[in-house]
């Protein structure tokens, strides 16, 4: 039985299972697949497909602190706080300075509960949010995230690109609205590419082309992780 962890590279529009589906059909693997944590359907980036005894390190695993990169688009909202929700320009828009945002950043470092987007997998009830959100029924969720780092990549008004480090389990889309609005601006998110997790950066995973034929090359074990 094998006990190692096989990061992947997932394109945006495709779902994690996804690629945990093309990699069983792909290579035949017969043993079981997991995941170290899941990425929403337009995100990009580092995924940590498990394979046999290492799906039973999945709440260890999934404790590893992420990185993402995320760009902002500012003045318009979304239903989702992201790309795939409906827009509305009809919403708060304020002209902010790099000194602005960069004072605002700094007042969401650290630890604090943060709100679990309405439309979002999480559930209530044994129902997910995005259901309930659907049928106009609001849920107030939180839990408790830490974000360990977050910078500004570039920004050139109204789009505005950050790094944040942060624990498991963070919704960056929420992040990214909670800090804009305290600013006095809509936001949404417009692209969110993970960088890394723990110690697996982006350059480390197997493309989803290369599942099939070069997958053993890019193995780690558990070990190398935790």
């Amino acid at each position: 039985m094998l006990n190692n962890i096989l990061p992947a590279y997932k394109l945006p529009g495709m779902s994690t299972y996804d690629i945990i589906r093309w990699f069983k059909k792909e290579t035949g693997f017969k043993g079981k697949v997991g995941h170290g944590g899941t990425l929403d359907v337009f995100a990009s980036g580092v995924v940590l497909l498990l394979l046999d005894q290492a799906t039973k390190r999945f709440a260890d695993i999934q404790k590893l602190e992420k990185t993402y990169l995320a760009g902002v688009r500012l003045g318009v909202e979304s239903t989702t706080l992201d790309v795939e929700g409906d827009f509305s320009r009809e919403a708060i828009n304020k002209d902010l300075a790099v000194s602005d945002i960069k004072a605002g950043l700094e007042k969401f470092k650290g630890e604090f509960l943060q709100s679990v987007p309405a439309y979002s997998a999480a559930k209530h009830h044994g129902k997910p949010l995005y259901e309930l959100a659907r049928k106009g029924i609001e849920v107030d969720k939180n839990k408790l995230v830490t974000i360990y780092s977050l910078d500004i990549v570039s920004f050139k008004s109204p789009l505005i690109t950050l790094k944040i480090g942060c624990s498991s389990g963070t919704y960056v889309r929420q992040l990214a609205y909670d800090i804009f609005n305290a600013l006095g601006s809509a936001s949404f998110l417009y692209f969110l590419e993970r960088q890394k997790i723990g110690k697996i950066d982006k350059k480390m995973c197997a493309e989803v082309e290369d599942l099939a034929s070069n997958w053993k090359k890019h193995l780690f074990g558990v070990a190398d992780l935790l």
